[in-house]
């Protein structure tokens, strides 16, 4: 098929361009990007472990534009929930790689008769430059709750439970940071920078990211497949999104060592899209526009060793296609520790025989 072969060239254009990445990253003078040492700290001969916990909350929403619900007063829409209460995950920080790690533990919400348990794992490798950020994610979620009471026909549950939907994504971004001398991007995320001195600066993020829902049956309720014209029994949507994303990011230092963090983009969101009928098996293709805004916000403590922060970020996406609308939107509260050690000599060995400028990045 056409979009899974994207997926798999999708794949391999991140990781060739993650390969090259590092090799022209260390075959450059990064004295020349060296940041203002009065607002930013580096820590390259440092090894940073961190756990952290984080309170997700994603949601689908399916509805149509058509004014069908005028005399009824009920809207005609799908509220896919997540039965996530916790995700728990490790990340493991050295000179320019971060990766992270994050699965879901089970939940006394979970065992809640009338949701359907969800699970969920990601995983997430940063390449940090003083200059741009970049992003490869993988998360898959599985099992969704319609919220909406309208939408059920059983008479012993008010919602419609469906373990069979299922959520991938791969996806790859970059920021490009017109700040970095003395603006850090990355110091509340990678926590192998330390913001000094409050600054504020201008970013732009671009990306580009391969998604696929599926279920084993119509993805709309009976009661909304009289309203949804073609989509009365989706059953796929596979999507590509290119994203232009400009923004603006701060760091605010108090006492030193506690850091109150912001960033926000408003995002130009392309979609290219094809969704695959439940009865006859058939496929649509097209394309869609749309505008949204997404960010984070974070307060924190860093010294030199012990840092910690409590984040809350949220990323919307929406996608309109045949009368209808799709907006996924997916947030979070978590909370992160870590202490940074002493890179291991041969942490050190492997990095530099892999990255050989290594040694004299600061």
């Amino acid at each position: 098929m056409l979009f899974k072969s994207i997926r798999f060239c999708f794949c391999g254009v991140i990781i060739y361009f993650f390969l090259c990445n590092n090799v022209v990253y260390a075959q450059k003078k990064t004295r020349r990007y060296a940041p203002d040492p009065k607002y930013i700290e580096s820590y390259p001969e440092y090894l940073a472990l961190g756990m952290y916990v984080i309170a997700p909350t994603t949601s689908l929403r399916l509805e149509t534009k058509k004014d069908t619900t005028a005399r009824s007063g009920n809207k005609v829409l799908s509220n896919y929930q997540a039965n996530l209460s916790n995700i728990i995950g490790f990340s493991f920080g050295y000179r320019a790689i971060h990766v992270v790690w994050g699965f879901n533990v089970a939940s006394d919400k979970q065992k809640n008769k009338d949701l359907v348990a969800s699970k969920y794992n990601s995983f997430a490798v940063r390449v940090k430059h003083h200059v741009y950020y970049l992003l490869f994610r993988y998360s898959k979620l599985q099992g969704l709750t319609d919220m909406n009471t309208q939408n059920s026909s059983n008479p012993l549950s008010p919602y419609v439970k469906r373990p069979d939907i299922k959520l991938k994504e791969y996806a790859f971004e970059g920021i490009y940071n017109f700040s970095w001398r003395k603006y850090s991007y990355t110091a509340p995320l990678t926590f192998m920078q330390r913001q000094l001195k409050s600054r504020v600066g201008i970013l732009l993020k671009t990306g580009v990211s391969y998604s696929e829902l599926t279920a084993d049956s119509g993805l709309v309720s009976d009661r909304e497949s009289k309203v949804f014209d073609k989509l009365n029994d989706i059953q796929k949507i596979d999507g590509v999104s290119i994203k232009l994303a400009p923004g603006f990011g701060g760091n605010l230092i108090l006492f030193k060592r506690v850091y109150l963090s912001a960033a926000l983009f408003l995002a130009y969101d392309l979609y290219f899209y094809d969704y695959k009928k439940f009865s006859d098996g058939s496929r649509t293709s097209g394309t869609s526009f749309v505008v949204v805004v997404d960010g984070r916000a974070s307060l924190g403590y860093q010294s030199e060793r012990l840092y910690a922060g409590l984040r809350y970020e949220v990323d919307r996406r929406g996608l309109k296609f045949d009368k209808a609308q799709m907006t996924t939107e997916y947030s979070y509260v978590g909370l992160e520790f870590g202490y940074r050690f002493h890179a291991p000599k041969q942490l050190k060995r492997v990095y530099d025989a892999i990255i050989p400028s290594g040694r004299s990045r600061r």
